[in-house]
């Protein structure tokens, strides 16, 4: 096909279902041809297919083959965290990277607040105990909490903080936040959210939820340190990367009662196997969903082949991660 450019897709079949590929291949833009390598594929192969690549395409991946990848304009991943990639190397290698422009945040905040109304209203208990026959009724009363009033912190305020900022708000809890960079006083006031310093939205917050990407500041960033000084009948909320939370200081914390409960989706080591987390009643477990659902993968498919469009057309990509 002459004058097409190549889009390779590097992406693992148990992280997508073969409707989402099949829909991929349909949407793929005129001009262009969408290559599918899976992860299982022979390394020769892909590595044939990458040194023919004009863009990627990423999703679940790393990326191993930056040494032949000569002719790529970009680097497109269909997720929000770009913590199994090697920036740095691509920057070297003058191959932009770009996230998924908040395609999955509407998704992850609706599940943060999942987590969250789970363990204030005990959701798994009073539904395990159905399931087994026991009607607990107003048993647990004085363990079950309203999110209204609450001061919600979060950690991270890109896309998916300010879309949780714009969720809770609607259940009239108070929105404090952490990030590097301050928000303009525009999105402040439309989300009615005011910065703290970190020590002190954990010292203060009722809700501690973490939307940060994985760096190197981030990795272990709630800690013994920082779980001591939370309140005790605060809950933690992980749907960004498992490696963002001290596990073993979460547990010892959980065991103590330094803090109330957690809710998390993402882990240190994952799948988690045989963990100490199963064991609490205060403790709601997912197993790294937050940023699944069918309508986010529309968004997702949109945006990629809109990036790389632009990239052909002569534009600036939008997204891009800064080194």
């Amino acid at each position: 096909m002459e004058n097409t450019e190549k889009i390779v897709f590097l992406y693992d079949e148990k992280s997508i279902p073969d409707q989402i590929i099949e829909a991929a291949k349909a949407q793929t833009p005129s001009g262009f041809e969408l290559v599918l390598c899976e992860s299982k594929m022979v390394e020769k192969e892909r590595r044939a297919q990458v040194a023919q690549a004009d863009y990627f395409m990423l999703y679940t991946v790393g990326f191993e083959d930056v040494d032949i990848a000569k002719k790529a304009k970009l680097m497109q991943i269909l997720s929000a965290g770009y913590d199994r990639l090697n920036v740095p190397e691509l920057a070297e290698a003058g191959i932009p990277l770009a996230t998924n422009g908040g395609a999955n945040a509407p998704t992850v905040a609706e599940h943060t607040l999942l987590l969250i109304l789970s363990l204030y209203r005990k959701l798994p208990l009073h539904h395990a105990a159905l399931k087994s026959g026991k009607w607990l009724g107003h048993q647990e009363v004085l363990g079950l909490n309203e999110l209204r009033g609450k001061q919600v912190g979060i950690v991270g305020f890109g896309k998916i903080g300010q879309e949780v900022a714009r969720m809770v708000n609607g259940f009239l809890a108070n929105v404090v936040y952490y990030d590097v960079f301050k928000a303009s006083d525009e999105v402040e006031q439309s989300l009615n959210a005011k910065r703290l310093e970190l020590d002190v939205l954990l010292r203060t917050s009722d809700i501690v939820t973490l939307h940060t990407p994985l760096t190197e500041s981030s990795r272990g960033l709630i800690n013994s340190k920082s779980l001591q000084s939370m309140k005790r009948n605060a809950v933690l909320i992980n749907t960004a990367r498992g490696a963002a939370v001290v596990e073993k200081d979460l547990i010892d914390a959980l065991e103590k009662g330094i803090i109330a409960g957690a809710g998390l989706d993402v882990f240190e080591k994952e799948p988690l196997g045989d963990s100490p987390l199963l064991s609490f009643e205060n403790v709601v477990l997912t197993p790294h969903t937050a940023g699944s659902t069918i309508d986010t993968w529309w968004r997702r498919l949109d945006f990629a082949f809109e990036n790389i469009q632009r990239v052909s057309r002569g534009e600036d990509p939008t997204f891009i991660v800064e080194v």
